[in-house]
């Protein structure tokens, strides 16, 4: 017998602990029949659909070609190896002949020993030899995952999507999937000037649900995009309500996760991030200055507010999780100024409350009481631990100390507690952030690292931040690693690295590199090389510090001392790119690669049929990140050289033609981002680049009246807040 190590069976991702080669070739078919004993009805429809979506055929009637599933007492396993956190979803597989026996002492492991077994009938779909073998598996860390940030893109998710993120995250063993419900930006008016980003992600969970019609009330906010869907040569302009505010199918992804071995934590922002419930409930809301309510924060001092919290999370408690569940993140960071106010957006509002009884206490004391009382209540009905951002307690504010500490514990809450640690970074970690300053006080740790974030707006490369952040929880002793993030194909080798981390361990299974050349290996076979080559030239055009000037998104938000507001886009985004050094060759390199990448995303896209479901998505979504961002890095280059031009001379017909053949080739560049990145992120995507279309089309007609009048004065640089869609 032999262990093997590694890449003797690389199509098993992540790696499992240990490998027992024990001599000789398999004889396995994809017909199967499958047996289980003591697996429950959930786990045993997991195995089964797992190995389906592996093109294994479960069959009745097969005697050769066997699975066994056997859930047995722990007693009889020896776990002495498995940290005893990572008992559940310890688990043993054999393949002998014609048969494959599973075994696991508590029904999670038959999730993961599914999955593992996919891998391996996957090898035979290769037409790969599989061997008799033996393996021992159990993961790094108990916790893995990812938490969707109510963002664009998630609120017009469909069931059918958030169960194809649920699929993505438990086909490389992660068992975590957060949600964001509730969470506010005042400052960020993305969708117009007047319009702070707000989402409110479910139905008021105060309707009656005796009604016979759907009905709404105060407790929702509608979002409004505008763009051109140039695959079908339409405009549109929608006011929509988030989709599961819509339509409810919660209950339906609670129920698909736990049959993928996923468990769904809420996320509801608590405190900071909070302009839209005060403003709907204003006798909640932190008091100003001038003793008005702030429309941001909530007054801590307040029973009104307490009782409005208790109720909206315990009825939204009891109507999702009425068994109870085991985490309920409360979010509770960056609690600072915002702007909250539609029509007032250059108004900055604090969300503590000035009125008597708070002012009259420290900020510490009125966090950690509001804190104290929060986490008692949702353990009164059924939370097991609560979840918090490490953030206020340790950047915005210096309350994570020993007295802290002391408090929860006084109050029962000290091993109820989990301090989520945060940071964007892909190069080096914020002195606040690390879970050792919670752990050596005796707080519970989870990192969030990053897997994908501002997909409406580019593509995000994340893994050296995964690696730093992963490295972090090991050497510091964190328990949990769950993403801050929103999903999307175009980031599953980000997630599959996270889940390799956290299964395996970064010593075990080595750079991310690595990491990345195994898993692509695995999904795109002999073209790996290429996958890699084209999302390193998709990285590094994204990377590209002229490229990030150019992105709409970071236009979008309310700041101190703005010499205009709105803001100007594409204005502003020229005026910053002629500062910049050797700003037109770095623009040309960031198009040359995105290039290089639409190239290589459309040559591994001819042969799609030979991917699954998962992973032509993949393909396709980062198709549509290169061929975004070779159209931004050309069109800007453009009209900065046209800018430049035109401080020096009239325009002339030659500027007219060249706008117009610039205009076609954005639009057909859309058109390609249209018909391949996901559905629900599509509209927040293109309404930007739907506004820069927009501006070419409407500055070929201020050019064409420029050459005619000898005078530029009149050529308008930037797209009015209010823009309208042009009629279909």
């Amino acid at each position: 017998m032999a262990v093997a190590r590694g890449c003797e069976i690389p199509e098993l991702f992540p790696r499992p602990k240990q490998i027992i080669l024990d001599g000789g070739i398999s004889e396995l078919g994809l017909d199967v029949r499958l047996a289980t004993s003591n697996v429950l009805p959930l786990q045993r429809k997991a195995v089964r659909s797992v190995l389906t979506a592996a093109g294994v055929r479960v069959v009745a009637n097969k005697k050769k070609y066997l699975i066994n599933a056997v859930v047995e007492s722990p007693a009889v396993f020896d776990l002495s190896a498995v940290p005893q956190d990572c008992h559940q979803d310890y688990y043993e597989l054999s393949v002998k002949g014609s048969e494959v026996h599973i075994r696991s002492p508590y029904q999670e492991g038959m999730v993961w020993a599914a999955q593992t077994a996919a891998g391996l009938f996957g090898m035979l779909q290769q037409g790969l030899p599989v061997p008799n073998l033996t393996i021992h598996d159990w993961p790094l860390l108990p916790i893995r995952g990812i938490f969707v940030e109510n963002k664009w893109g998630p609120d017009r998710m469909t069931s059918t999507d958030w169960f194809q993120a649920i699929d993505a995250i438990s086909s490389v063993k992660m068992n975590t999937l957060g949600i964001g419900l509730y969470g506010c930006w005042g400052s960020c008016r993305f969708e117009g000037a007047e319009r702070p980003s707000e989402f409110l992600m479910l139905p008021s969970p105060f309707l009656s649900e005796d009604d016979d019609e759907p009905q709404l009330d105060e407790f929702h906010h509608e979002h409004r995009l505008r763009w051109y869907d140039a695959a079908n040569d339409m405009w549109h302009d929608e006011t929509y309500l988030p989709y599961l505010t819509q339509h409810d199918f919660f209950p339906e992804i609670i129920s698909y996760g736990k049959e993928r071995g996923v468990n769904i934590v809420p996320f509801l922002n608590s405190l900071g991030h909070n302009t839209l419930l005060p403003r709907i409930k204003p006798e909640i809301s932190a008091i100003n200055k001038e003793g008005k309510p702030a429309g941001v924060g909530y007054c801590l001092s307040s029973e009104k507010t307490r009782e409005f919290i208790s109720s909206y999370y315990g009825k939204l408690i009891k109507k999702y999780f009425p068994d109870g569940l085991d985490h309920f993140h409360v979010e509770l960071d960056e609690v600072y100024d915002d702007h909250p106010h539609p029509d007032q957006p250059q108004k900055k509002e604090s969300p503590w409350c000035q009125c008597k009884d708070c002012r009259s206490r420290e900020r510490k004391e009125l966090f950690t009481d509001y804190l104290v009382w929060l986490s008692k209540f949702l353990l009164s009905v059924g939370v097991k631990k609560i979840v918090l951002w490490n953030d206020q307690l340790t950047r915005h504010d210096d309350i994570l100390d020993a007295a802290f500490v002391k408090r929860l514990e006084a109050e029962g809450l000290k091993d109820k507690m989990i301090l989520h640690w945060w940071w964007y970074d892909n190069e080096k970690l914020d002195d606040g952030v690390h879970p050792r300053l919670g752990l050596k006080l005796g707080l519970e740790a989870w990192v969030a690292p990053m897997t994908c974030y501002y997909n409406w707006s580019t593509y995000d490369y994340r893994r050296p931040n995964i690696e730093m952040m992963l490295k972090m929880a090991e050497l510091e002793g964190a328990r949990g690693a769950v993403s801050y993030a929103v999903h999307d194909p175009s980031h599953l080798d980000h997630e599959a690295l996270l889940g390799a981390y956290a299964w395996e361990s970064i010593a075990a299974a080595g750079s991310p590199n690595k990491v990345q050349e195994r898993w692509a290996t695995q999904h795109f076979g002999s073209n790996a090389d290429l996958y890699m080559e084209s999302v390193d030239a998709l990285r590094d055009s994204s990377q590209n510090p002229a490229f990030r000037l150019c992105l709409q998104y970071q236009y979008s938000y309310v700041k101190d001392n703005l010499e205009h507001w709105p803001r100007r886009y594409p204005e502003e985004a020229l005026l910053a790119l002629a500062k910049l050094p050797d700003v037109k060759h770095k623009l040309q390199d960031a198009a040359d690669l995105a290039g290089r990448a639409v190239a290589g995303f459309n040559t591994l896209l001819e042969n799609k049929d030979q991917y699954d479901f998962q992973h032509k998505n993949c393909l396709m979504s980062l198709l549509a990140d290169s061929m975004r961002a070779q159209g931004l890095a050309e069109c800007f280059s453009f009209l900065l050289e046209l800018r430049q031009q035109l401080e020096q001379k009239p325009a002339e017909q030659k500027e007219v033609e060249a706008c117009a053949k610039q205009s076609a080739s954005l639009q057909e560049k859309l058109q390609v981002f249209a018909a391949n990145k996901p559905s629900w992120v599509l509209p927040a995507a293109l309404q930007p680049l739907s506004m820069l279309l927009l501006f070419t089309q409407g500055l070929e007609k201020d050019l064409q009246k420029a050459s005619k009048a000898k005078n530029n004065k009149d050529i308008c640089w930037f797209i009015q807040d209010d823009w309208q869609v042009p009629a279909n």
